[in-house]
């Protein structure tokens, strides 16, 4: 059952600031990249709350770099994904005209 939001009976949400009808974006793909660069983030992040807490001795010089490293891991992941869809996408509609044609 869909929920409707207040005061649209039609069911469909709607963008008021352009005046047009937005799309169902009730799933959405997944993107390995974002939970990559997530990942390097919060290791960054209990790598400095641990040494708040006095655990560990956290050097900048050291967690800096891999911060950047980890960045730029998660971009080429997200570069990859790209291609391998895209090239997905383009592979798909050739196979259908091969099978029908042949």
């Amino acid at each position: 059952m869909r929920h409707q939001s207040f005061g649209h009976s039609s069911g469909r949400s709607f963008d008021h600031s352009l005046g047009h009808s937005a799309p169902d974006r009730t799933r959405h793909a997944f993107e390995p990249g974002k939970l990559v660069a997530g990942l390097v983030i919060l290791g960054v992040a209990a790598a400095y709350g641990m040494d708040a807490a006095g655990e560990w001795d956290v050097r900048p010089e050291i967690v800096l770099p891999a911060l950047l490293g980890g960045l730029c891991v998660a971009a080429l992941t997200s570069a990859l994904t790209y291609a391998l869809r895209r090239r997905s996408r383009r592979a798909t509609p050739e196979e259908g005209v091969a099978e029908s044609g042949g």
